[in-house]
């Protein structure tokens, strides 16, 4: 039985989808244009149809109005508007024409079968591997061209998640780039210094391999006499964290600090530094030893800075190594889908699924055995937005950090003009001897008997970093790294 298509459409239970209609009469005759959305397409008088989907192009509202004692109801108009895809028609349901279903004694089949990455990718693991033909590629895509462009015949091998290394460009004066590495780059990495804004960032950042070392770019003045000063140059050995108790106008309160060594030109003296310390430090690094990404991730805690030192030579080009520094945040996994072009099965190529738009149309599965297969990996540079939804669906996904202490109240950070002038007057002062530690049974091996020569073999590293900052402290940490010298 005939209907008009609103009728069909109204009449439609959008869970019997998809369903096949002919044409059978209307205003369109045959050869007529119907225009929408800048889409053309032909409806003649007995042409078939598939109904994929239903999607709403407007909502129709009132708003309630009182006005002394009389309602109001004012009609208006919401539009939506929804992405179309170049191969699909999306029709108006008060379209003249009559249809009739013929689902029943149709093939749907015979229909052109369009998938995009997303709907490949929520196929069921069983479906693959399937041969497909490229209706619409990528833009912008690294892939080799001849793989991914219109009418071009590829395998898609199979999906699932991967791991990739998040990280940023370290840059101060420009826009970040942004990067997804996979544990397979073959480039080299040498790390580079941190920047730590407070003492409770040294606290996350220690280690156990190695003891942290830091030098200060920031002074601060204690308000306790058991904690310590720090004043711009100063050279830290972070050890652990723990609590102690402090004298505030008259009533004790303990508060959380950072056990550290300071580093003298010939010795070493123990420091506390609260944990709500807003000071500024700089890690020294001693290790020069070259890493592959993959070793990197498992020896030392994200985030951390590195540089690459060995390009990957297995690629064109690599922009990893045109980069200043790196800083690597996080671990994310990824989906994926593996593609290879159908005359060469066995070299493959890793596509992203959210961010890789292509459209293809299935042709077949793929019976025939493409055997082990090379399974090519690339460096993906990403934008800023899709940088952030990242880190906000990672961050989603795990515990958040524990909160820093709150620094302490204005009553307690008052200092008397007489604590002012004692300050001037003395040096730093020395932690309770209870804190001191064996430097010897405590440092890293390269760093027992550690003396004014430490900072400067790792002077190099600092420089490297100083190019990035154009602050104060930076500076008067290069100054302290050049008096020292002079005075071996």
């Amino acid at each position: 039985m005939a209907l008009s298509l609103e009728e069909f459409v109204h009449s439609l239970d959008p869970r019997t989808l998809p369903r096949v209609l002919e044409i059978q009469a209307g205003i369109y005759f045959e050869g007529s244009i119907y225009e929408m959305f800048g889409n053309e397409c032909c409806f003649s008088t007995g042409e078939v149809i598939k109904i994929t989907g239903l999607k709403i192009k407007k909502i129709i509202a009132e708003i309630c109005e009182q006005m002394e004692g009389c309602e109001s109801l004012q009609p208006f108009e919401l539009p939506m508007n929804f992405p179309v895809r170049k191969d699909i028609v999306r029709i108006l349901p008060s379209l003249d024409v009559e249809v009739k279903d013929i689902t029943d004694s149709y093939d749907a089949n015979w229909f052109l079968q369009l998938l995009s990455t997303e709907d490949l990718f929520e196929m069921t693991s069983k479906e693959f591997p399937i041969v497909t033909e490229v209706i619409e590629a990528p833009q912008g895509n690294h892939l080799p061209q001849s793989i991914l462009q219109p009418g071009k015949t590829i395998v898609i091998h199979k999906k699932y998640q991967a791991s990739r290394i998040l990280a940023s460009e370290i840059r101060s004066n420009f826009p970040k780039r942004h990067f997804l590495i996979p544990t397979s780059y073959k480039g080299k990495f040498k790390r580079r210094p941190r920047e730590f804004p407070t003492a409770y960032d040294l606290e996350i950042a220690k280690s156990e391999k190695e003891p942290l070392h830091v030098v200060a770019t920031k002074a601060f003045h204690s308000p306790h006499n058991k904690l310590s000063s720090v004043s711009v140059g100063d050279q830290f050995l972070v050890h652990h964290s723990e609590t102690t108790e402090v004298l505030c106008e008259g009533i004790k309160k303990v508060v959380n600090v950072l056990a550290c060594e300071k580093i003298l030109k010939k010795s070493y003296e123990a420091a506390l530094l609260p944990l709500y310390m807003e000071g500024g430090f700089v890690e020294v690094i001693h290790d020069k030893k070259q890493y592959p990404i993959s070793e990197l991730c498992k020896q030392f805690r994200l985030p951390f800075n590195v540089k690459v030192s060995v390009r990957d030579l297995s690629i064109e080009e690599d922009v990893l190594a045109a980069t200043p520094g790196l800083q690597l945040e996080e671990d994310i996994t990824d989906s994926y889908l593996l593609i290879s072009d159908f005359a060469n099965p066995t070299e493959c190529w890793e596509i992203p699924v959210g961010r890789l738009n292509m459209t293809v149309q299935l042709v077949s599965n793929f019976s025939r055995d493409a055997g082990p297969f090379l399974v090519r990996t690339l460096v993906e540079e990403i934008t800023e937005e899709q940088y952030y939804m990242m880190r906000r669906y990672e961050s989603s996904a795990s515990h958040p950090p524990p909160r820093p202490p709150k620094h302490p109240s204005v009553e307690e950070t008052k200092l008397t003009l007489q604590t002012l002038a004692e300050e001037r007057k003395v040096d730093l002062p020395k932690s309770p001897k209870r804190h001191h530690v064996d430097i010897t049974k405590k440092l890293h091996p390269n760093q027992a008997g550690l003396d004014s020569k430490v900072p400067v073999g790792s002077q190099n590293d600092l420089v490297d970093e100083e190019k990035e900052r154009s602050n104060r402290g930076a500076t008067a940490v290069a100054e302290t790294f050049k008096n020292e010298k002079h005075q071996k």
